[in-house]
């Protein structure tokens, strides 16, 4: 029942910004798009400033403007905006997100203002092993992940990306930035790839242990991972972490 008050509520409030912006919604003063079938919670968070909130945050307080990004898990395009304003012009920005059915969204989100050739967009998933996996689509932009999860909802294929192609179709730099949050996915590259941890300046994070822990991983296990690689945690707020090369950032 106060789910379904919250629900009412929040329909109105979104009813009547659709009416008067459209799609359009402003995210820490850029403009951005979100459709309505991205989800009511979605569009409601964006109204009241609480989207990626702890993940903004971070990004404003610790991303450097001149080193290149990878950005896995791009979904509706917003936070790459933001992660977009914060680059120099050529910096370049790569934005992975697997889901084909709000990827033009998100490119359109994360290309705005862009210079040509500086932020592109990749719709794949990172994973390992195949050249396609199972997705599973939950009934918002946010509860998308790989099958297998023990997410609940429609299952597509999709085209698979490892970290180390991502890092070379951005030109192979000596160092980059990863931002990431892909509902713990992110534990397949301490699995599989755990040296490109060391080509990684900074990382900004989402961690989620609950998923962790379901592939027989823990949140330590994962934080260590990047520790033994010279990265050190310089912030944290809620499962959003900020680690660092010490000294460098």
């Amino acid at each position: 029942m106060r789910n379904a008050f919250r629900d009412f509520f929040r329909r109105i409030r979104v009813g009547r910004h659709v009416r008067t912006n459209g799609d359009l919604y402003n995210y820490r003063g850029l403009e951005v798009e979100c459709p309505l079938s991205a989800g009511l919670g979605v569009c409601n968070a964006l109204m009241r400033g609480k989207y990626e909130r702890d993940e903004a945050d971070m990004i404003l307080a610790h991303l450097p403007a001149h080193l290149p990004v990878i950005e896995l898990g791009g979904s509706l395009g917003v936070v790459s905006r933001l992660i977009r304003s914060r680059l120099d012009a050529r910096t370049r920005h790569l934005v992975v997100e697997a889901n084909p059915r709000i990827v033009e969204t998100c490119r359109k989100n994360a290309t705005r203002d862009a210079e040509d050739g500086a932020t592109d967009v990749v719709n794949a998933a990172l994973y390992y092993g195949a050249a396609r996996a199972s997705f599973t689509l939950g009934p918002d932009v946010h509860s998308n992940a790989l099958s297998g999860t023990g997410r609940r909802g429609e299952e597509i294929e999709v085209d698979t990306v490892s970290l180390s192609a991502l890092h070379q179709r951005l030109g192979a730099p000596e160092r980059f930035a990863l931002v990431s949050d892909i509902e713990g996915g992110e534990y397949q590259i301490i699995r599989h790839e755990p040296d490109m941890l060391a080509k990684v300046e900074i990382a900004i994070v989402e961690i989620h242990p609950a998923a962790f822990a379901a592939e027989g991983g823990s949140e330590a296990a994962f934080l260590a991972a990047f520790h033994e690689r010279g990265l050190v945690e310089i912030d944290r707020r809620g499962d959003v972490v900020v680690m660092s090369r010490a000294g460098t950032v």
